[in-house]
């Protein structure tokens, strides 16, 4: 009998064939941490291949569910940095792409599957990512300069749109340049229950969620706040 797997993303799942485990507590326990690993791979690095050489799942369903991940970060520092107001075209673009260099550094490891009771877990090692302390200094100066610029005049002569894209690609640029050496944070075990149906394995949705909030650390200040940065 050939079994199934779906793979969850924030927002997708996708349901792929695999050979069967046949009961065999040892090829469950790989099984699982394959699918775990394909799981991670395919939403913060984007890589593919094991996914579809393994799994047999397409390459077009793959790529849906990185898009899905990386816009959901991307949308997470929008939000964080109070930037809402400048979601332009531009914007989005470029958030997305740092979104995905930021990602591209994502750094876990994962355990063998293993029962306890009548159950199989997952145990994943998240090295989380430091970004936002790493930068926490530099945007507040930031910020703090902006500001005086504001109110100096300096950019009394700005549409609201040009001006908001100004502030935002300014918060971009400073991400940008710690992207490349990003620091990690302490590492954290986020341990998820690997629910099989018989027809189907997978982890819940809850427990993507809770991966994918352990992948990028707190700021262990609060944000640098844009309050007072009006045109």
């Amino acid at each position: 009998m050939n079994r199934k797997m779906k793979f969850t993303a924030l927002a997708l799942v996708l349901v792929i064939l695999i050979s069967s485990l046949a009961g065999c507590a040892h090829k469950k326990k790989t099984a699982y941490q394959t699918y775990i690993q394909n799981l991670l791979d395919v939403n913060y690095k984007g890589n593919f291949e094991d996914y579809i050489k393994e799994s047999g799942g397409k390459e077009t369903d793959a790529v849906s569910m990185h898009g899905e991940c990386i816009a959901y970060l991307a949308n997470q520092l929008i939000t964080h940095y109070s930037l809402d107001n400048a979601k332009s075209i531009t914007i989005n673009n470029t958030y997305q792409k740092l979104a995905e260099e930021i990602y591209s550094h994502a750094k876990y490891e994962v355990s063998e599957g293993y029962k306890k009771g009548s159950d199989y877990y997952v145990d994943i090692k998240v090295y989380p990512l430091n970004i936002l302390n790493q930068v926490y200094d530099e945007v507040f100066h930031y910020i703090d300069t902006f500001n005086k610029n504001v109110s100096a005049g300096t950019y009394n002569n700005y549409t609201k749109e040009d001006y908001e894209e100004v502030f935002a690609q300014g918060i971009a640029d400073i991400l940008q340049s710690k992207s490349a050496n990003i620091e990690y944070a302490e590492p954290v075990t986020v341990s998820v229950k690997m629910i099989d149906d018989g027809e189907y394995y997978y982890i819940d949705k809850d427990d993507l969620a809770r991966l994918d909030a352990a992948m990028l650390a707190l700021e262990e200040q609060a944000p640098p706040t844009t309050e007072g940065v009006t045109e």
